[in-house]
Formats: C-alpha cells, structure tokens, sequence
C-alpha cells in the first residue's frame, strides 16, 4: 500500500508541476457550464409577432378580429393604427405585419359583396411572418364555411339597420341556425372523428444546458484521460519507469497508483462541473455523492482504456495520434459534441453504448431523474468489465513496454 501511495503522490506533484493543463482541465466544465446557462437563460420569454391593424371597415365583425386573437392567446400583439403611420412603421421595421381590413369587409362575410385583406410582413423576420400568413389563411377558410354554413343568418344580421332586432327577427334567426345545426347532427355532434389526448405524468423537459453539461463533463474527462494515460511515454522517455519497475513492488501497484493520482484529477473537475450544476442549473444538492461517485468510477475506467491503448503504440507521437484517433469519436458518439437527444436515433443508440456514452445517459439520471438498479447495473458491468480487462492488459505489457 505504501508503494501505491507514493506513487499516486508522485503523479499528483507532477501534474501539479503544470498548472496550465491543470487549470485547462478544470476550466473545462466551468467555462462551458457557463456558456450553457447563459445562453439557457436568454430570450426566456417566447417572441410574439406584432401585427398592426387597420380596420377600415369598422363594423361589429371587423372589430371581433382583435378580441378573437386575445381570447385564443395566440402569439400576436394586435395594435390598432391609422394606413399612413402602419406603413411608415413597416419601413421602419417596427413590426411583424402590416394588416388592412377593407371597407365592405362584413358584407363580404354575408356574402352580400366582396373584399380583399391586404397583409404587408416584415421581410427581415422569418418564422413570425409565416405564423401571421397562416393564421390569416384560417381567417379567410373559417370566413367562407361560416358563410357556406350560416349565410342566410349572417345576413339577416349584417342586414340590420342598427336598432336593437325585434323577437320575431331574434326568433327567426335562432330557428334558423338550430335547423343548420341539425342538418350537421351526424357530422359534428358528435364528429366523425374522436380524438383522445392521454397524457402520462413525466418530469419537466430539461433545458440546453441540462443536456449539454453531463456530456461536457465527460468531455473532460477524456482530456485528462487522455493526458494521464501518455504519461507512461513521458516516464520512459525520462528512464523513471524502468527505475521504478526494477522495485520489487508489481507492475500492478505502480498502475493502481497512477490510476488513483488520475482519479484524483477528475474528482476535482467532477466537484467543480458538479457545483455548476447545482447553483447554475437546480440540480439537488442531495444528488451529487451517488454522481460524484459515478464520474470518478467512469473516468477512471477511461484512464485504463487509454493507458492499455498507448501501451501497445511504437512511439510517443504514435501513441498521442492514436488515442486522439480514439478520443474524438468517442466524443462525437458518446454525447459530448452533441446530445443524445439531439442525435439521429441510430447514433444515440450506438453512442450509448460506448464507455463514455453509458457514463453521460447515467449521469444523466442520476442528476435529473431515476436510475433503476438494472441499469446502474448495465453501466457498471458495461464500463468496468473492459476498464478490468484493459488493467490486467497493461499490467502484463507495463515491463516489456519499460524495457522495449
């Protein structure tokens, strides 16, 4: 045991001996967890679309358009505006859209005359413009079934001189409509077509950075795996690891020792990315042991892979080109450059399965929702079966390697 300390002690006052790598590491998931809530917390409030109105035709249809658009709580704010301003502020860009109800507007309803909505956008906006355009097509579609439907009373109505209707003309107007309604009886009530809508209880949805940071997490521990793991090449280049391998302690210990010296690193990066996420994502304080303990197995795991790799490497240069042939792609599968949930369904489940992928879906879980005991299980069998294999691998390479 005494051997094993001092030489996790020894690798510790090495990577000591560089604080810049040190602070690159731990920089990691405190720079990209801040990205990740800053651009988490901006534009909160979802854009609505500003459409100026110019109601020129000023009867009690023309003026239901605005009051319909609040009731619904559509994304649009509905100012009223004279032509020449709305067209000046249209220029100006000051607004989504530019929307003129003509003079003859509720005759054209009744299906007593004509008339056409004139709608400007804004084409500097994208999406908002084509949300206006939309909800104006539904307008004009609802317009001519509501005339196909219910004309001879919409033009009873439209037809009336102002003065409060009579009980015969209210009368006949109600019998009217009950009449449509019946004839619709097997269409609409009850419609053709039921739609039932059921809706499982689930946690809320997790925002950007929630997904991104378990993946930049581990991003980081690649780094350093991949740091840690080449210093075996450092230490033959400096004759220390033959030196060291002449003791009569095992290969094994001196492995376990820099395997512990590596954990050490990553806990420290852990404990930082772990504290962004409590104070800068919500995460629950009572959460980060069973984490915190998930990312020292994992990326210790990680340092094994990559020691046995470079084990088998003819030079240093290869050994670093090679394990960064290996890094990168286990960063682009394994949700680091991208989250699973953003991936194609085919490269989700194949990055899940790489040994980093299995530690971010877990983190994962383990920091916003419930890991069951199976699949705690899978991920420990899954990383640590190949990490065991990749030890007792590099402990019989260790000497030869020393001496080659």
């Amino acid at each position: 045991m005494q051997f094993i300390r001092i030489a996790a002690l020894k690798d510790l006052r090495r990577r000591l001996s560089d604080p810049a790598a040190l602070a690159i590491w731990i920089g990691i998931p405190v720079v990209l967890a801040g990205m990740l809530s800053f651009i988490s917390n901006t534009g909160g409030t979802p854009p609505r679309a500003r459409i100026l109105l110019v109601d020129q035709d000023k009867t009690a249809l023309s003026g239901l358009l605005p009051a319909a658009v609040r009731q619904v709580n559509a994304p649009f704010d509905i100012e009223d505006v004279a032509l020449d301003a709305g067209r000046k502020r249209m220029d100006d860009g000051d607004a989504t859209a530019l929307l003129v109800i003509p003079a003859g507007f509720q005759n054209a309803v009744a299906g007593t005359g004509s008339a056409e909505l004139k709608l400007i956008i804004n084409p500097a906006q994208q999406v908002l413009p084509a949300m206006v355009r939309q909800a104006m097509e539904v307008l004009v579609e609802s317009a001519f079934y509501s005339q196909r439907l219910f004309g001879g009373p919409i033009r009873k109505i439209a037809a009336g001189t102002g003065a409060p209707p009579s009980a015969a003309d209210v009368a006949s107007i109600a019998v009217e409509i009950n009449q449509q309604m019946a004839a619709l009886q097997g269409v609409l009530l009850p419609p053709v077509i039921n739609l039932t809508v059921k809706r499982e209880a689930s946690a809320p949805p997790l925002n950007f950075g929630q997904l991104f940071l378990p993946g930049m997490l581990f991003m980081s521990f690649l780094f350093i795996a991949q740091g840690m793991s080449i210093d075996v090449w450092d230490e033959k280049r400096e004759g220390t690891l033959q030196r060291l391998l002449a003791a009569p302690q095992s290969a094994g210990q001196l492995l376990l020792g820099k395997l512990i010296a590596g954990i050490g690193v990553t806990t420290v990066v852990s404990v930082v990315g772990l504290l962004a996420a409590v104070f800068w994502f919500g995460v629950a304080p009572s959460r980060l042991p069973a984490a915190l303990l998930w990312c020292a197995f994992v990326s210790g795991a990680l340092i094994e892979l990559l020691t046995f790799l470079n084990l088998f490497a003819s030079s240093q240069r290869g050994a670093e080109l090679l394990s960064s042939v290996l890094v990168f792609p286990l960063m682009m599968l394994g949700g680091s450059f991208f989250p699973f949930e953003a991936m194609p369904a085919w490269m989700a489940a194949a990055g899940r399965w790489t040994p980093n992928g299995l530690g971010v879906a877990t983190l994962k879980e383990l920091l916003y929702g419930n890991v069951s005991v199976t699949a705690l299980g899978i991920g420990v069998l899954g990383i640590g079966i190949p990490a065991t294999l990749a030890f007792v691998g590099a402990w019989r390479r260790l000497r030869s390697f020393a001496n080659a």
